[in-house]
């Protein structure tokens, strides 16, 4: 292989796909940094020449400076070729994806399923059947995730990954107020089809989470970030960082339930120190130690009649008092 099909081969990888776009200048400055020194004279000449040979690719002048990107809908271009065991991943996770991504983060994906569907439809049985014996439901209702910009997601991400700060607008939920935040991103988590940033802002200590989708505007900055030296994603999640916490203390809560849910709850418990009694009414009796959330308190009140919590007397109060409420919206 030429050392000028390389070069082309690394120029075309480099560049982004629409809405974002890349410079002949960054991509000259890019080639050089790989071993392939050239002149930006040349890079313009080859890409001008390669976009009336390669369907998708395609010069972007909305703005200057002007650049370079694939069409969205542009075709994958990998060397080697998908193989079929490669296809069926893909096409699993395409399947299985739609609960744990946003719309606009599936989009950056299309390309390679459509490139599985392709190699799959030219594979014989039993790889190409497979993906039409497994099925998968959730328990609860079915939601539509929210929209994510995409830019604004390119951004977060390129933050994320470059460990790098970006500024933001941002519309919180609770006060339906719009605010500016400079960001120090952390990681992402995907919940119930919601995708949340969990991150830092304006340089203060505390670790927050926010929900991608309210994200109004949002541009890269050079700052570093301001990452806590004991920092680590799963713990924060592991410790109910993003089930709403009510107080740092733990619950030690005590529950009467039927045998059905107790069959449940034995094969996925609530924590690790979980136990399960018989109790005199014929139900069972669990007791174990768990967060104090919100997500809690949705459970609880979610499994109706199934569930009666005899501890803590606290919660128990609550409870009622909640039920009592949602019982007078029915009379």
């Amino acid at each position: 292989m030429t050392d000028t099909l390389l070069r082309h081969w690394v120029m075309l990888r480099r560049i982004p796909r629409h809405p974002r776009k890349i410079t002949v200048r960054e991509l000259l400055a890019y080639l050089k940094d790989q071993g392939y020194p050239t002149t930006e004279r040349t890079v313009q000449r080859d890409l001008m020449r390669l976009s009336g040979q390669i369907f998708g690719l395609m010069q972007d002048d909305r703005s200057r400076p002007h650049g370079w990107c694939w069409d969205r809908d542009a075709g994958q271009m990998d060397i080697p070729g998908m193989e079929p065991q490669t296809a069926l991943a893909f096409k699993l996770a395409e399947h299985f994806s739609g609960r744990l991504m946003a719309p606009s983060t599936r989009s950056t994906l299309e390309p390679y399923f459509r490139q599985a569907e392709q190699v799959l439809a030219e594979t014989p049985s039993p790889v190409s059947a497979w993906p039409e014996k497994i099925q998968s439901i959730t328990r609860g209702q079915s939601l539509i995730p929210p929209a994510i910009d995409p830019e604004i997601l390119h951004t977060v991400y390129d933050g994320l990954f470059n460990d790098r700060q970006f500024r933001a607008r941002y519309h919180r939920r609770y006060d339906g107020e719009t605010r500016d935040y400079v960001i120090s991103p952390l990681g992402i988590v995907f919940r119930d089809g919601v995708v949340y940033l969990v991150c830092q802002r304006n340089g203060r200590d505390d670790v927050v989470h926010l929900a991608m989708h309210r994200f109004l505007e949002a541009k890269g900055l050079d700052q570093p970030v301001h990452r806590p030296a004991d920092f680590d994603l799963s713990a924060y999640v592991n410790h109910g960082g993003l089930n709403f916490k009510l107080s740092d203390e733990p619950l030690a809560i005590e529950l009467q339930v039927t045998a059905e849910t107790a069959v449940h709850l034995e094969e996925t418990p609530l924590s690790t120190d979980q136990r399960i009694t018989n109790a005199q009414d014929g139900r069972r009796r669990i007791t174990a130690t768990v967060p104090d959330t919100a997500q809690l308190r949705w459970w609880l009140l979610g499994m109706g009649d199934q569930v009666e919590v005899t501890a803590p007397q606290a919660l128990r109060e609550e409870l009622v008092e909640r039920l009592n409420q949602a019982l007078a919206q029915y009379r």
